[in-house]
């Protein structure tokens, strides 16, 4: 209403255009009047429309007030909070602004980073030892509750020096990853996994002549030119002397892989684990969304050919 257009609002809300009419809809017959005049230049409210909103900003104002006096009252929360994150993922990107945003509202709660194979968090999990993880996979594990977040996609990441005429202009096939030399994470890994599994779809095994999961360590290794890396293109422009390197994304077949949030279905978190968690939805939500702060049936691609993730087709 503020707005004068359904979808500068829907913009403003985080929301796609049609839900957001088909709500204003539910709201009209609700009330069984007309809320909003809708014309080529705009929404503009109905007498219905304008009591409505009255009340509505009455209403959230003492919601607000609610709130701060809620705030105020409620002590402060204090405890250690594990999460795990996937390494060489986009979800390793969320852990400093995680830190900051804890760290600003609740000083009292101290987060507890891991960063290892989707199998071992998952078995942290399980074992009480660990609160929340954002990793790769969505097999239902007895006991955890794994909520699909994106799809991620894997890039072959070369140095120019040492592969001048081998690397194909835009994307390359499994087939072809499967000639270089390789360097993964072990063999836990849900990256290592998918690129062996991609390779044996085309009846090849991936020569890896290293296996290395630390990120500082592969940036050093493919700047030297022991080898070439795959990774997701979040990770991979985050290398240094970027315009050294040849990126190209994975296909024929694809590799990718689905990534995400993990709790316990047995144990209810704690009030400083649950702070966390939601400081956790509101970054991924900033980060990868829009959709549901549940999650329960939304997904988005990252990397993908239409992600702004995605670099130009003559990106090195």
């Amino acid at each position: 209403m503020d707005l004068g257009s359904m979808t500068s609002a829907a913009k403003v809300l985080n929301v796609a255009q049609p839900a957001l009419s088909q709500h204003i809809a539910s709201l009209e017959a609700d009330f069984k009047c007309k809320l909003l005049d809708r014309s080529a230049r705009g929404v503009k409210p109905t007498e219905a429309g304008r009591i409505l909103y009255r009340y509505a900003k009455s209403i959230q104002r003492q919601i607000e007030e609610a709130r701060r006096t809620i705030l105020d009252n409620k002590p402060e929360l204090t405890g250690n909070v594990t999460i795990g994150l996937a390494p060489l993922s986009s979800a390793a990107l969320l852990a400093t602004p995680l830190l900051m945003r804890v760290r600003e509202r609740y000083p009292g709660i101290v987060p507890h980073i891991y960063d290892s194979s989707g199998v071992m968090l998952s078995e942290m999990m399980l074992k009480g030892s660990m609160d929340m993880a954002v990793l790769y996979g969505d097999r239902p594990v007895t006991g955890l509750d794994y909520k699909p977040l994106m799809r991620e996609y894997f890039y072959l990441v070369a140095p120019r020096s040492a592969y001048p005429d081998q690397m194909p202009p835009e994307e390359i096939s499994a087939s072809e990853v499967a000639q270089f030399d390789l360097l993964l994470p072990y063999r836990e890994s849900f990256l290592r996994q998918t690129v062996e599994r991609v390779c044996a779809e085309v009846g090849l095994r991936p020569r890896i002549v290293a296996e290395i999961h630390s990120q500082s360590t592969l940036s050093s290794a493919i700047a030297a030119g022991v080898g070439a890396a795959v990774l997701p293109m979040s990770i991979a422009r985050e290398l240094p002397n970027l315009d050294e390197l040849c990126i190209r994304r994975i296909n024929a077949p694809s590799a990718s892989q689905q990534m995400s949030l993990c709790i316990s279905d047995n144990a209810a978190l704690s009030d400083a684990a649950f702070a966390v968690y939601k400081i956790l939805l509101e970054i991924i939500v900033k980060t990868w969304g829009p959709f549901d702060l549940h999650l329960g049936s939304a997904a988005i691609v990252a990397d993908g050919p239409t992600s702004p993730l995605d670099g130009p087709k003559d990106e090195p």
